[in-house]
């Protein structure tokens, strides 16, 4: 008659008990029995790599023949699936361990850290990161001055980049550690805050059209945030060189650009013939909206020992030449490439002065705002 499958489980679970527990042997002589049954046998623990095999017996061997076989199986899975170094090495490791107690130990320290690495994660993604009122205006401060430094190589290119070193290195309060996660949000801010400036200096100059340079600089340090930099013959230079190229109608896409181009082209001579070329703009400017030495504003040089200024704005000035080009592809001058369909900026993604400021509306303007410009180079500095 077969055994229901109620039967059959009480019938293993007995025999599994008789296993484990065996009755004690008589000390008397028993009576000759018929030898076990092999089926009744517990069987070698072939793939048990936790357990331990009894001295003489053949386990140890069979053992042996199943690590072997794990770390095959771990070697064509490496790979199949491919792994950090690191990690790989772990995994290789894990492989060779035969200890049931470091086996676990492992197994618990790396989901211990799994689990370390989410909350970081958890707590640092929960909300977007916003900047401080301090170091928004920190930002802005060190933004509008760079961009009216006599010194200053390009006003677009990697001007963020450079203003964001300025305040690292004064220890600018609230700025995000270099590794942190949001490092990706202060640069994209950042350079939404560097396109702002350039529009603002840009509206400044188009409202002062017909002012002398010098009234023309003192508005555009009337922007609070610049308040600190001083009047120099560097700066003027830049202003006549602007309102002359602003005076040429470029297009919405291309002001910046032909303006980097006009500064790349004066270069080409060398230095002198850069700071030639750019006194020629300013003597024609002079001559046609009035010598600037005729109003109230005084000229200073930051190489004069008796100008005083605050230490961010020295090192702003101290790393003001190393603003460069953009990286291009497929070129290696600083000239704007705008795809037809793309009234916006193609800056590289990932750099600090990456934004559209053709976001920006400009209402009854004549001449159209764009994104990237380069300003004097350092040959003006105290031309």
């Amino acid at each position: 008659m077969a055994l229901s499958t109620k039967e059959l489980l009480e019938r293993s679970r007995r025999k599994r008990a008789n296993r484990e527990n065996p009755p004690p042997t008589s000390s008397t002589p028993s009576s000759p029995s018929l030898p076990p049954t092999p089926g009744l046998q517990p069987l070698p623990p072939l793939f048990n790599l936790n357990s331990t095999p009894a001295p003489g017996s053949t386990a140890l061997s069979i053992r042996g023949t199943s690590m072997v076989q794990l770390k095959n199986f771990g070697e064509r899975e490496l790979k199949r699936i491919k792994l950090e170094p690191s990690t790989e090495s772990n995994f290789r490791t894990y492989l060779a361990t035969t200890s049931k107690d470091e086996r676990d130990a492992m197994q618990a320290i790396w989901t211990l850290r799994v689990w370390d690495q989410l909350n970081w994660l958890t707590q640092n993604t929960a909300e977007a990161w916003t900047p401080s009122a301090g170091l928004e205006k920190a930002a802005h401060r060190n933004i509008y001055s760079l961009l009216l430094l006599p010194n200053v190589q390009l006003y677009a290119g990697t001007v963020g980049d450079i203003v964001l070193a300025a305040m690292r290195a004064v220890g600018t309060a609230d700025l995000p550690d270099a590794d942190s996660i949001h490092v990706d949000e202060l640069i994209t801010w950042l350079g939404e805050e560097v396109s702002q400036a350039r529009y603002a200096i840009k509206r400044k100059i188009i409202d002062n059209a017909r002012s002398n340079v010098a009234d023309m600089a003192a508005e555009l340090f009337s922007i609070t945030h610049a308040r600190y930099v001083p009047h120099t013959l560097g700066l003027y230079m830049h202003l006549a060189l602007l309102r002359r190229l602003l005076g040429l109608k470029h297009s919405v896409n291309t002001f910046w650009g032909k303006v980097d181009d006009e500064m790349e082209e004066f270069r080409k001579g060398g230095s002198q013939a850069f700071v030639d070329l750019m006194e020629d703009i300013y003597e024609d400017d002079v001559r046609d909206f009035k010598d600037p030495s005729t109003t109230e504003h005084v000229l200073k040089s930051f190489s004069d020992p008796s100008f005083v200024c605050p230490q961010w704005l020295r090192e702003l000035h101290k790393l003001a030449p190393q603003v460069k080009c953009l990286p291009k592809q497929k070129s290696k001058k600083c000239k704007r490439v705008v795809p037809e369909d793309d009234a916006g900026d193609d800056e590289t993604p990932n750099n600090l002065s990456h934004h559209d400021e053709n976001q920006i509306p400009e209402a009854d303007d004549q001449l159209p705002e764009s994104e990237e410009a380069s300003g004097a180079g350092q040959e003006l500095e105290e031309s």
